[in-house]
């Protein structure tokens, strides 16, 4: 393939299980299929995201785990989203609890070589490399943004930081991967008090704010379609490639990518029916051998 590195753009709505079997995939088959990089940008229907250590009866609200409870024991999940109803999923990566839906976020995904960016082993340091990117990337719109917490992204409004970005970790088969949502409605943040508690840890520059004075959603100019070419364009700096100018040539969908895309959505399947979409996974962090 003539490039190392990959740009996965949105594709039509699927299930956050669908999602997060993705990312997982990816990770364990980068690295052995010779790539040094990858970019994914996507978007989940309204669907709370556990940690993979957080207890869904402590930061979720009853009535949200009860009726995701009874869909799980009657029709069960497949991969296309269902309407009017809130997923709730476990992702592989640590930190807190997090809501997700169609218009009030976008999800990034980023994918290094840790053979090839040896700089990225130690954990903060990974963070602030990674932030930096993201950040970087929001500058061209004249959004300026700083790394906050172990790793949050914040605007500063009125002199007070105010979260846009939560970011986690995960590594599997020397494959780092770094995801983290960003806010782009307000209503987005109206939702998390709906169906979240408070969070049982928090960073000390919250103080105890509550979701409503705590985050805040990106300035209404914002585009998605122009931010992706600048993360990519970013991404590409950071690893002192040339910034591609045909993202065709780049396309997770391309014919140069053809052999890895087969093996990432094959096991993808595999993954998202025995695991994420698992209900004892989800609420118990147990999957069946």
């Amino acid at each position: 393939m003539s490039s190392k590195v990959f740009f996965f753009p949105p594709t039509p709505p699927r299930s956050p299980y669908y999602n997060l079997a993705i990312e997982e995939s990816i990770a364990l088959h980068m690295v052995k299929s010779n790539l040094i990089a990858g970019i994914r940008l996507w978007k989940n229907p309204d669907s709370i995201i556990l940690g993979l250590s957080e207890n869904p009866y402590r930061n979720i609200k009853e009535h949200v785990v009860t009726a995701y409870e009874t869909e799980a024991k009657g029709i069960g999940f497949g991969k296309k989203p269902k309407p009017n109803f809130c997923y709730i999923a476990r992702r592989a990566s640590g930190g807190g609890t997090v809501f997700h839906s169609m218009s009030g976020n976008i999800n990034y995904s980023l994918y290094f070589n840790l053979e090839e960016r040896k700089e990225l082993f130690p954990v903060k340091d990974s963070y602030d490399h990674i932030l930096g990117i993201i950040s970087k990337s929001l500058s061209p719109q004249n959004i300026q943004s700083y790394p906050k917490g172990k790793s949050d992204l914040v605007l500063e409004k009125d002199g007070v930081f105010k979260k846009i970005s939560g970011n986690a970790q995960f590594r599997k088969r020397n494959c780092i991967v770094q995801h983290g949502t960003l806010i782009l409605e307000e209503s987005l943040i109206a939702q998390v008090s709906e169906v979240l508690h408070h969070p049982p840890e928090e960073p000390d520059y919250r103080k105890e704010r509550t979701h409503k004075d705590f985050l805040t959603s990106l300035p209404s100019f914002f585009s998605e379609e122009k931010w992706a070419i600048d993360l990519v364009r970013e991404v590409f700096h950071y690893l002192n490639l040339p910034s591609p100018t045909d993202f065709s040539k780049i396309s997770f969908f391309g014919k140069d990518f053809s052999t890895f895309r087969k093996q990432v959505l094959r096991e993808s399947e595999i993954i998202r029916k025995k695991k994420y979409q698992n209900p004892e996974y989800t609420l118990h962090r147990e999957i069946p051998t």
